[in-house]
């Protein structure tokens, strides 16, 4: 019996290990620290004055003691800012009193702790903003450490008591010569709705960021000198070397409308701005930023923070969406394009970044503010912490709406009764409490994802640890108790600060842990970590997240690896020392003894180079305004060009190329020359049709005369539905590249085209050709018709009766194929809202039926893309399919598809777009309350109010009867993928992640590295998205290497030189001279070659 029970005991005791979460939150009752940031509207200061009022503070740590503990820093708004000195064991003594800390009544908001003296002394300097008629409350404070807890402040003697409205700041060497340099996070007034600083010119140079030189005992400005005398709406910073030449960038999260600012160093004291050229968008409310390499591919990557909502009801019910006019706005006033999402910006290596938060499932984190990126569970991947919450609501639509009702009441009932008293405030007539009781107040849980790797995140909020409803701002991450993991503390509104023990000492996850040690700083410092091949990458920098500093320890969590082979250590001079079989598990102190200068790595030569010589053409597309036809399409169709094909035009035995226009430009063809270069051809045939919309072309020879002869597809969304200038174009060549356009010799299909296809399907011994069909102009997304048409001594007319391919769908792509090994040749289509669908050639009739796969579910997709060749070296042909991909905000699953309901649902005589979604578990349509009710206006006499239509699914606002009378579309799956003919079925076989990170828009399957295995090259992006779902834009383009077997392994920038960043629509191999070009076609930009 007594056995029984220690077996009993020993269970229970493994499982109560188990279970622990990776955090405990601990009791400030332990921990001695009873710091609560507490705030209270008055008549004199509130959210109606100051806009960022419910902002919160941060959060400073170091070792002020030099006691090998880290201490604690909080900033406060009203109250006291406190500084906790750690006596080990999570317990601290509260230590401001006798410090020298001053409190006399300004507004903390951010802290930084750095050594600005280099006298190994870590010192802090508080920045402070708000009270708007008390500009000495708004001056910084400089506290220099004296030691044993004493600070002496001295911002002015060092010349940076400033008092601009600083809400952050951030040290580091910005010139390379030893000393820390200060930039400030300065903004203009932050006006409430209230304030009588509403309308300011909030670009004014005295709203300026700084930028302070250290001279060793004092500062000086040299904002202007450096180039970063830019006005903005600064919320946080972070410092890196992002294009890794050993110089410290800057990255500044911006909130409202202004842009977040990327800025290279120079190297000679200046910075260009390079947001435009480096980002191809940014949140637009942008919050935190923390700089780390997520991905393992030592380059520094960027998590930025937004305030979207993931859950649909506090999505729509406070964020009342983007307004067109003024999203366009922005972009032209230089804002560039910004979303209301988080951005994952990750580093591509060549000075440019791709938004990738959509794919990891981190962009909607509701109203976030600090941002850490960090391996909490030492298992040798960085995982990401965010702070969330507003005390309160104050984007809450209902609300914003009845409190500007009630003041305006009250003050016109005020003005009538006392039309003589003009000496009152607002408060006088407004009650304050009245108002303030009007705005919903919500404690929400921070957010805590795991990083599983390869770009994989898993959020385990629930079961971290961390999961406490909560008005969490400023956070630092430091190991407090030594034991090796990373603990967090987190500075609340309203509620005492959290200190959380990491537990991943139980685990059996390994670590390592360096403490840099030089007389200079030590910001700037590159760690790299090698362990067989495994890698990770570290760099220093002085804060993170938002308003708040971390430890500045280098932390490598090693999972389960119990040694390591080398550590490199790059120091901010670029002199290098390697430390060769560190033990783990411990914090190693390292002096530095560098002698050696970083050497410049030798570059391999790329499999591509681009060329931009050779050929110089830019695709100009027409504006035009799709969403005034249907405002609630989920993107344009109205910009899905250029056509471009090859032939040879004039019998020279060179490949000449075709490039379309867009509606307003003219199509152009280039010759190819026996000198490898190219001149235009002046065909004005094409200036007959430049007001067509050039979406897809082919060269082939139509009437077996021995020449190319070109047939372009005309699309786009422009024009009418039935319009002539929506039929196709065939132009007959001489023979010497001249062209004559034959409209008599094309039937009249007026369907907006997307793509054509020769092929002899019934060995008539000429050229037959199938023509998918787009969409019906003005109708998304009612399936159009294609046809299959007949060659008849080069006169072409519709094969008849074809009931399969009526009402086919939304075509984009098509491959001829014997899918089926019958001798006869059929037809893969692809298009949204579609299956996989084979045309399967009957005899000459073609019968619709879905592709066979092994996904468990209709394979129907938003594909853009096809192609066909045997990938696994089995005679067998395979297919590759372009998607939508992952990285975008629309989600599907078999369980929860994306789908589109049409239908007009309100008896006006035109049918409506309802797209709809699922948020946890529940079926809602897509858009808000504003676009909805713009579309079906009856919906805003049906339930007046952004809160009821959000707490609604979609068959509770359209009505269940009128949703199944509907067209109705699913999506089961956005993911491209390479499909393995096994005969039988075709093995659905995922594209690796970096090929999901936006949509495939053309293929080419080609042996690149002579390794007898087919390659992909892939392009991609959609440009052209609704402005509340953020354009597909991540793709760069990519070669993918065949592995033998119908998987494929990414080729990364660096090695394969490929870089198409553009609105890539097509691309095609091309032979000049002796080189193999390939030629991609980028909508409304300029033609890449690469040779």
């Amino acid at each position: 019996m007594r056995k029984l029970t220690g077996f009993f005991f020993l269970f229970f005791s493994v499982i109560t290990l188990a279970q622990e979460s990776l955090f405990t939150l601990l009791d400030n009752s332990k921990t001695g620290i009873d710091f609560s940031n507490d705030l209270v509207d008055t008549k004199q200061h509130s959210i109606f004055l100051y806009a960022n009022y419910y902002g919160g503070a941060g959060v400073g740590i170091g070792d002020f003691d030099n006691d090998g503990l880290d201490d604690i820093f909080f900033a406060a708004n009203l109250i006291d800012d406190k500084i906790y000195r750690n006596l080990g064991n999570f317990e601290f003594e509260d230590k401001t009193e006798k410090s020298g800390i001053i409190n006399n009544g300004s507004w903390s908001t951010g802290v930084t702790v750095a050594d600005v003296n280099n006298d190994g002394l870590l010192d802090i300097y508080v920045s402070c903003e708000l009270y708007d008629d008390a500009p000495i409350l708004r001056k910084n404070k400089l506290y220099i450490n004296k030691g044993n807890f004493k600070f002496e402040e001295s911002a002015e003697k060092w010349g940076v008591d400033v008092e601009r409205r600083t809400r952050h700041s951030v040290f580091f060497d910005y010139n390379n010569d030893g000393l820390l340099d200060l930039y400030l996070l300065n903004h203009p007034p932050n006006t409430g709705n209230f304030s009588p600083f509403f309308g300011t010119d909030m670009t004014l140079p005295e709203y300026n960021l700084q930028l302070f030189e250290n001279k060793g005992d004092h500062f000086i400005d040299v904002t202007v000198a450096a180039g970063l005398d830019r006005a903005g709406f600064p919320n946080a910073a972070v410092i890196g070397d992002f294009n890794k030449d050993g110089w410290a960038d800057i990255y500044v999260a911006n909130d409202f409308d202004a842009p977040d600012f990327l800025y290279f160093n120079n190297q000679d004291g200046s910075f260009s701005y390079k947001t435009e050229s480096s980002l191809r968008h940014t949140s637009f409310y942008s919050m935190g930023v923390d700089a780390a390499d997520i991905n393992n591919d030592s380059h520094l990557d960027l998590m930025v923070l937004d305030m979207t909502a993931e859950d649909n009801f506090r999505l729509k019910s406070n964020m009342s969406g983007m307004n067109p006019d003024s999203f366009w706005n922005v972009v032209k006033g230089g804002g560039h394009y910004q979303y209301m999402f988080n951005t994952m910006q990750l580093n591509n290596g060549n000075n440019t970044f791709s938004d990738v938060a959509q794919l990891t499932g981190t962009a909607a984190t509701d109203w976030s503010w600090s941002s850490l990126v960090a391996d909490f569970d030492n298992d040798g991947n960085k995982d990401i912490y965010i702070t969330n919450g507003l005390l309160r609501d104050i984007r809450n639509t209902d609300a914003d709406k009845k409190i500007s009702d009630i003041v305006s009441k009250k003050i016109n009932e005020y003005i009538i009764n006392n039309p003589d008293d003009t000496d009152i405030s607002l408060w006088d007539v407004v009650d304050l409490q009245e108002l303030l009781d009007i705005m919903p107040s919500q404690k929400l849980k921070n957010y805590y994802y795991k990083n599983d790797g390869n770009l994989e995140f898993s959020n385990i909020t629930e079961n971290s640890g961390l999961n406490q409803p909560s008005f969490s701002h400023g956070a630092s991450y430091v190991d407090l108790d030594n034991d090796g993991d990373l603990d967090l503390v987190v500075n609340n509104v309203n509620e005492q600060a959290y200190i959380y023990r990491n537990n991943s000492e139980k685990s059996e996850n390994n670590f390592i842990r360096l403490k840099l040690k030089d007389n200079k700083p030590t910001f700037g410092t590159k760690v790299s970590l090698h362990k067989d091949d495994h890698f990770q990458y570290f760099e220093t920098t002085n804060v993170r997240g938002i308003y708040s500093n971390s430890e500045d320890i280098v932390h490598f969590g090693l999972g389960k690896y119990n040694s390591v082979d080398s550590i490199v250590v790059e120091w901010p001079d670029q002199k290098t020392q390697t430390i060769y079989s560190p033990k783990i598990n411990k914090l190693h102190q390292i002096k530095k003894k560098a002698k050696i200068k970083t050497q410049n790595e030798f570059k391999k030569p790329t499999i591509f180079t681009e060329d931009k010589l050779t050929l110089q053409h830019s695709h100009k597309e027409n504006y035009f305004d799709d969403y005034e036809k249907q405002v609630l399409l989920p993107h344009k169709l109205s910009q899905l060009g250029p056509a471009l094909s090859k032939g040879d035009v004039n019998g020279d035995g060179l490949e000449d190329l075709f490039v379309g226009g867009a509606s307003g430009q003219n199509a152009s063809i280039y010759i190819q020359l026996e000198d490898q270069t190219f001149i235009e051809s002046q065909n004005e045939i094409f200036q007959r049709h430049r007001s067509l919309e050039d979406v897809d072309a082919v060269f082939f020879d139509s009437d077996n005369d021995g020449d190319q002869d070109l047939y372009v597809v005309t699309g786009g969304n422009e024009f009418a539905p039935k319009s002539s200038a929506y039929l196709d174009r065939l132009y007959i060549n001489d023979g010497n590249g001249n062209f004559k356009f034959e409209r008599s010799f094309l039937p009249e299909i007026y369907e907006s085209g997307s793509t054509v296809k020769p092929f002899d399907f019934d060995n008539d011994g000429d050229l037959d050709l199938f023509i998918g069909s787009r969409m019906i102009p003005w109708n998304y997304p009612e399936p159009a018709s294609s046809y299959i048409l007949i060659n008849e001594n080069g006169k072409f007319s519709e094969l008849m009766n074809q009931t399969d391919l009526k009402d086919l769908g939304l075509v984009t792509d098509a491959e001829w194929l014997d899918y089926d090994g019958d001798g006869d040749n059929d037809i893969v289509v692809v298009g949204e809202w579609m299956p996989i669908t084979i045309l399967k050639n009957e005899g000459g009739n073609f019968i619709k039926t879905e592709l066979d796969t092994n996904l468990g579910c209709s394979s129907t997709g938003w594909w853009y893309s096809v192609e066909v060749s045997d990938l696994n070296n089995d005679d067998l042909p395979d297919i590759v399919v372009g998607n939508l991909g992952l990285n975008y905000k629309y989600k599907a699953n078999v369980e929860e598809p994306f789908e589109v309901f049409y239908d007009d649902f309100d008896d006006n005589g035109s049918k409506d777009i309802v797209l709809a979604y699922y948020n946890y578990g529940i079926q809602f349509p897509l858009r808000g309350f504003s676009c909805s009710s713009q579309q079906v206006p009856e919906l805003k006499g049906k339930f007046e109010k952004y809160d009821i239509f959000a707490s609604l699914d979609v068959q509770e606002v359209y009505g269940e009867e009128n949703l199944e009378n509907a067209l109705r579309l699913s999506v089961n799956t956005f993911e491209s993928a390479a499909l393995i003919n096994k005969t039988d079925f075709f093995d659905f076989k995922p594209l690796p992640v970096q090929a999901q990170i936006s949509s495939i828009n053309d293929i080419i399957i080609k042996d690149y590295d002579g390794d007898k295995i087919n390659d992909l090259l892939i392009v991609g992006n959609m440009y052209h998205a609704e402005i509340e779902t953020t354009r597909n834009d991540a793709g760069n383009g990519l070669l993918l290497k065949g592995l033998g077997d119908g998987n494929f392994k990414d080729v990364s920038i660096s090695e394969s030189g490929f870089f198409t960043p553009g609105d890539s629509k097509k691309a095609i191999s091309l032979k000049l001279g002796d080189q193999d070009l390939t030629i991609v076609a980028n909508n409304n930009d300029r033609l890449q070659i690469f040779k």
